[in-house]
């Protein structure tokens, strides 16, 4: 479900502004016109420059190696994949010349590649750039994620031709074309660069300074695959200026400065809503609170211990102090906006079981009391440990917050030396409308495994992997979710809602792409 505040403007009516009266919060949010923001703001798209404030930026800009919104945001309108998504979420051919031919034994995948597609440097694309790609994200050493959903998949890729690559699978895979429509294609040349990106998407990375901007400009030689005959990127330029402190962010977008922010807090709703320049934009994507344990070592080994941490979880805590009641109690991993997903199952209540928990810990055979929660470097994931670091300290539970930044948190979860692990990630660009990477290290095999063995959930991650019905896999992820909540293994404590704000100038973002993550700015108009 979709919730918008305020006045429709767009042709499905969804989107609008708040006419609400004066604004709540600080005076710092109160502190410009709307009339001086209205006349800054006209002035300003005179230049065509469609400018975005976002909280954090990348230390690495390779979105081979990163499925993070704070890498893809940026990437979105540089980066193509093979295929794309179209208005139905439906699966269609971008650099892809049509649809795949898939061997009757599933095993062999040959796909033609579109001609006359030009990379930013003005180069050709071919199939070498498609071989250089794949060959880069089963690579161990570059630490790219997607090799979590291919190994052991992807038997080989070749290049058949200049414009036509093959794919050989060791066994079926059902989950190919979902990751073959989210997989970046990138330059031959630029698979290991952490520094810059090189696309073939309607507009061009130019300058960044590390940690505060990044400037693009439109691709003149765009192939056009994106739009429709005619059609073309409405912006000269696009440009992202990052605002850690969320109250800067907003009044940015009240002054004019900016015509969309990323993830406003809760506690600059009011202001928002009471601006009637502004439209707050809430709404269920997949935006996960990842909630892994170790189960290798005590003590997370011990299933009554993970019970109790479950059961004293204080999720209600967590929905209203931090999301500001913008969201959904956490259950397993699959959230609203994912497939398999089941609102009748509640293993856990909003408020702590500490009665329970403290039974639980009575009887466990560890004699640990104790646990450290690695977590990232936003300031959204401390605020959710904190709350409950709170909660657990009322059954006995010492528990200590470790803060990493993404290389070392990554490198944390890749070598499986964690406690506990924490932290958001947006999976719809990696997995679509769905949740794999997040159900990944339930699987025994898997190079994340968090040490969790059930054979039950084992055959259900193969089934979800590798088959291609839809129903069949959407019964086994809602199967294993369960399973995964009853054994306390990944138990997020909240689905909370994606929250953005922009401009009433700004054409409204689309909430179909927004159940993918994506803003898609390359496809935003000045209205």
């Amino acid at each position: 479900m979709t919730s918008v505040r305020g006045l429709g403007l767009d042709r499905r009516g969804f989107l609008g502004l708040a006419a609400l009266a004066a604004a709540g919060g600080t005076g710092l949010l109160t502190a410009c016109s709307s009339s001086s923001s209205g006349d800054r703001v006209t002035k300003r798209h005179k230049d065509g420059i469609l400018r975005i404030g976002v909280a954090s930026a990348p230390s690495s800009l390779n979105p081979l190696d990163s499925g993070s919104e704070i890498t893809r945001w940026i990437a979105e309108p540089i980066m193509e994949s093979l295929y794309g998504y179209d208005a139905s979420l439906a699966s269609i051919p971008l650099l892809a010349d049509g649809e795949p031919q898939i061997s009757d034994d599933k095993l062999a995948w040959t796909i033609r590649l579109r001609q006359g597609v030009l990379w930013h440097d003005g180069t050709a694309f071919t199939a070498d750039d498609v071989v250089a790609t794949l060959a880069h994200m089963l690579d161990l050493s570059a630490g790219s994620e997607w090799i979590t959903y291919m190994l052991g998949y992807l038997s080989r890729f070749e290049k058949v031709d200049e414009h036509t690559v093959r794919i050989t699978l060791n066994k079926p895979y059902g989950l190919l074309r979902s990751h073959l429509t989210n997989l970046p294609i990138t330059h031959r040349d630029f698979v290991g660069r952490k520094d810059t990106m090189m696309g073939t998407g309607p507009y061009k990375l130019d300058t960044f300074v590390a940690g505060q901007s990044f400037t693009l400009s439109r691709f003149d030689r765009y192939h056009g695959g994106q739009y429709a005959p005619g059609a073309a990127p409405a912006f000269a330029g696009i440009e992202y200026t990052v605002f850690t402190d969320a109250n800067t962010r907003v009044l940015s977008l009240r002054q004019g400065k900016v015509d969309l922010i990323a993830t406003p807090s809760f506690a600059t709703f009011d202001a928002i809503r009471g601006d009637k320049s502004l439209a707050l934009v809430l709404t269920e994507a997949p935006l996960d609170v990842l909630s892994y344990v170790m189960m290798r070592k005590e003590p997370f080994n011990d299933p009554d211990f993970r019970k109790a941490v479950a059961l004293s979880m204080d999720r209600q805590g967590v929905l209203q102090r931090v999301y500001g009641g913008e969201g959904t109690i956490g259950q397993g991993p699959i959230g609203p906006a994912e497939i398999g997903y089941d609102a009748t199952r509640k293993p856990f209540g909003p408020a702590p079981d500490l009665d329970q928990a403290r039974a639980l810990l009575a009887r466990a055979k560890t004699a640990k009391r104790s646990f450290t929660v690695t977590i990232g470097t936003n300031q959204g994931i401390r605020d959710i440990a904190q709350v409950l670091v709170a909660g657990w300290k009322q059954v006995g539970l010492d528990v200590t917050i470790e803060q990493l930044p993404g290389g070392p948190w990554s490198n944390k979860w890749l070598s499986r030396d964690y406690d506990m692990l924490m932290n958001t990630f947006s999976s719809g660009f990696t997995s679509g409308p769905a949740n794999y990477l997040t159900l990944a290290p339930a699987g025994s095999t898997n190079v994340l495994s968090c040490g969790y063995v059930n054979a039950e959930a084992d055959a259900l991650i193969d089934t979800i992997w590798q088959t291609s019905d839809a129903a069949e896999r959407v019964a086994a992820l809602g199967r294993l979710d369960k399973i995964l909540a009853d054994d306390a293994v990944i138990t997020p404590p909240v689905y909370p809602r994606l929250a953005l704000a922009q401009r009433a100038e700004l054409s409204p973002l689309d909430p179909s792409r927004l159940r993918i993550s994506r803003l898609d700015p390359q496809h935003l108009r000045f209205v």
